[in-house]
C-alpha cells in the first residue's frame, strides 16, 4: 500500500460581518488582519489610514483566539472592551481559530440613484484611489443616474503606494483588480435589473470567461474609466513596476479602448506620465469644453495624488505631480472624515471663538479635509499658530490667549480642544502642512519651468476633494497657491467624471485627446536634485 502523501494542514479563520453572514477565510500570506478582511474576504471597506492606527475606522471583535492587545488598541478602547475582544484589525496578524465580528462600516459605503430611462446607457467612470464616482447616460447624454461608493480597494491602503506595493504580485493586482471589477459588473447588473450576474463572471485567465464582453446584450453599452496610473494600471491587469520605484516610467499609455470580462468595452484617456493620469487628460478637456478658460491657465486636480497641468497655450502644457497623502480626504487624520453628512468642512472664527459648519446639519462626527485646511488657516489669522504650524504658548490676541489655556497634552502632543469632543492634535497640523508644502512646491516649480509670474495666470482651477469645499482664501492664506491668487481660483468640481462623460458623448474628442497629450511636456518633482531641500522650504504657512 502506497503511504498517503503529506498534505499541508489547511488553517483559516471566521469572519462574520454585520448581518451575521459567515466567511471560512483561508489565511495566506496576508500579514493583517485588515488586509484579510477587506481585501482577501472583499468586505465593504470604510476608508482607512493604510496602518497607521489614526482613524479606528478597522475596529473589530474577535470572540476566539483573541491576541494580546497592542498598545495601540488602548488608545481606542476601554479595558472592558479589550477583555470583551476588541481589537485594530491593522495592527494584528490573523491566526488559525480566529472568530472575528466586523460592525457595519463606520461610513456610508455606497449612494446610487436608478435610472427611469430605458437605455441604452453609455457609463463614466472616475476610478480614484479613495473612492469610485460613475454617471448613466441616456441616449441624449442627460445623466440618467448616478452613484458614488468607497473604493472597495480600500482595505489595501488608503494611499497609491500601498495598493502599488500589492499590485506588484501578479496574485495582489488581480485581487485588487477582482474587487474594482465586480463593483462595476454590480453597477452594470443593477442597471440591468439582474444582480444576480454582477458577481457571477469567472475572472479573467480561468478558460470560463464569456466569449462576448457581457455574455448577454446590455443596456450599458460602452464604459469611460478615468483613473490615475496606478488605478488604471491595476484595473488593465497591466505592471506597476514601473510605479513603484525611481526611475519612474509608464507600461501603459492610454488613450484606447480596454476589454474587461463581464463588461462593456472600457475606453481609457490618455496618461501623460507616469503619476499623471486618464483623471486628469479627461479633467482638462472638461474644464476646456465647460468652462473656456482664458490661457495660460492652471488645473490642479488633488485629493491622495496631487495632478497639474499649466496650460500655456492650446499647443503647449506642463504637466506634473507630487504625492499629496490621503489628508485631503480626510482620511489619517484624528478625526478626519469625507466630506459628508455629519463631517464639519469649515470653521468660522468669532469673537466668542470657533464656530464650525456642519455639512447638512445634524451632529459633527467627524472634519473633512477641507475643514481642517479652514480649522488651520483660523486659527493661524487668531494668532494661535505660527507660520511652522506650531501652537504659541503665550499669543498677545485675548481670543488666541484664551483659546491656548484650553490646550491639553494627549499622548505627549498638545491638542486644541473643540465642539462635541472633537480635538486638533499637533501631528493633524503636521499633516496638513506636508499636504501644502508638496502643493506649492509643485505650483512654483510649473511656474519657474515656464519663466512665468503667477500674476500672469488668467485662473486657477480646482478639482478634486481639495476643490469642492475649501474656499480660496483658506488656501490662499495657508500659502497653497500665491499671493493674490484667491480671487483667480475656483472649484470646478469632479472633472474627471465629467470628462468622461463628454468622451462618452463626442468620440471624436478622444483624438483631439490623444494629440493633447502627445504635445504634453512633463515636470519631474522628484528627479530635480534640490527636491527634498526645496520640500522643507516650503514647510511653512506661506507660497
Amino acid at each position: 500500500m502506497q503511504p498517503h502523501p503529506e498534505t499541508t494542514p489547511v488553517t483559516s479563520c471566521t469572519i462574520i460581518d454585520a448581518t451575521d453572514r459567515s466567511i471560512r477565510q483561508t489565511l495566506g500570506e496576508t500579514s493583517t488582519l485588515a488586509r484579510l478582511i477587506w481585501v482577501d474576504a472583499g468586505l465593504a471597506s470604510p476608508p482607512l489610514c493604510s496602518g497607521l492606527a489614526r482613524c479606528g475606522r478597522c475596529r473589530v471583535r474577535i470572540t476566539e483566539a483573541a491576541p494580546a492587545p497592542h498598545e495601540d488598541d488602548r488608545e481606542f478602547f476601554s479595558a472592558e472592551d479589550i477583555s470583551a475582544g476588541w481589537r485594530l484589525a491593522c495592527r494584528h496578524a490573523p491566526a488559525h481559530g480566529m472568530v472575528v465580528h466586523v460592525p457595519l462600516p463606520v461610513m456610508p459605503h455606497r449612494h446610487a440613484s436608478r435610472p427611469k430611462h430605458p437605455g441604452p446607457f453609455r457609463l463614466a467612470v472616475d476610478l480614484g484611489t479613495t473612492s469610485l464616482q460613475w454617471s448613466l447616460l441616456a441616449p441624449d447624454g442627460t445623466v440618467a443616474a448616478q452613484g458614488s461608493e468607497t473604493n472597495p480597494q480600500m482595505g489595501a491602503g488608503s494611499d497609491v503606494m500601498s495598493r502599488i506595493a500589492m499590485a506588484r504580485s501578479d496574485k495582489g493586482r488581480g485581487r485588487l483588480r477582482e474587487l474594482v471589477l465586480q463593483a462595476l459588473r454590480r453597477i452594470v447588473a443593477d442597471v440591468e435589473g439582474t444582480p444576480a450576474t454582477a458577481d457571477a463572471v469567472p475572472p479573467a485567465g480561468s478558460g470560463d470567461e464569456p466569449t462576448t464582453a457581457c455574455g448577454y446584450e446590455s443596456r450599458v453599452e460602452e464604459l469611460c474609466v478615468a483613473g490615475n496610473t496606478a488605478m488604471t494600471a491595476i484595473l488593465a491587469d497591466e505592471s506597476v513596476e514601473g510605479l513603484a520605484s525611481a526611475p519612474y516610467r509608464l507600461e501603459m499609455r492610454g488613450g484606447t479602448a480596454l476589454a474587461l470580462p463581464g463588461l462593456p468595452p472600457a475606453w481609457i484617456p490618455p496618461l501623460p506620465a507616469p503619476f499623471v493620469g486618464g483623471d486628469l487628460s479627461a479633467g482638462y478637456l472638461a474644464v476646456l469644453t465647460d468652462h473656456a478658460p482664458a490661457f495660460p491657465f492652471v488645473l490642479a486636480d488633488l485629493g491622495t495624488n496631487g495632478e497639474f497641468v499649466l496650460a500655456l497655450s492650446p499647443e503647449r502644457t506642463l504637466v506634473t505631480s507630487v504625492a499629496l497623502g490621503p489628508a485631503l480626504e480626510g482620511i489619517g487624520l484624528t478625526f478626519g472624515t469625507v466630506a459628508q453628512r455629519g463631517a464639519i468642512t469649515s470653521f468660522t472664527l468669532t469673537p466668542g471663538g470657533l464656530v464650525p459648519y456642519v455639512l447638512d446639519g445634524g451632529e459633527a462626527d467627524g472634519i473633512s479635509g477641507t475643514g481642517y485646511i479652514s480649522l488651520v488657516h483660523a486659527l493661524l489669522r487668531a494668532g494661535l499658530l505660527d507660520v511652522d504650524g506650531r501652537f504659541i504658548q503665550s499669543p498677545s490676541s485675548p481670543l488666541a490667549a484664551r483659546m491656548a489655556r484650553s490646550i491639553v497634552s494627549h499622548r505627549g502632543e498638545p491638542c486644541l480642544p473643540l465642539a462635541r469632543g472633537l480635538y486638533l492634535a499637533a501631528r493633524d497640523i503636521e499633516e496638513i502642512l506636508k499636504v501644502k508644502a508638496a502643493f506649492s512646491l509643485a505650483f512654483e516649480r510649473l511656474l519657474a519651468t515656464a519663466q512665468m509670474p503667477s500674476h500672469a495666470l488668467s485662473g486657477i482651477h480646482l478639482a478634486g476633494a481639495l476643490g469642492q469645499h475649501a474656499l480660496p482664501a483658506d488656501l490662499e492664506g495657508l500659502g497653497f497657491i500665491p499671493p493674490g491668487s484667491g480671487g483667480r481660483t475656483r472649484a470646478v468640481g469632479n472633472t474627471s467624471l465629467r470628462g468622461a462623460e463628454l468622451l462618452l458623448t463626442s468620440p471624436p474628442l478622444r483624438d483631439t485627446l490623444n494629440t493633447w497629450r502627445e504635445g504634453c511636456t512633463v515636470v519631474d518633482l522628484t528627479a530635480a536634485p534640490d527636491f527634498s531641500a526645496a520640500f522643507l522650504r516650503h514647510m511653512h504657512f506661506h507660497f
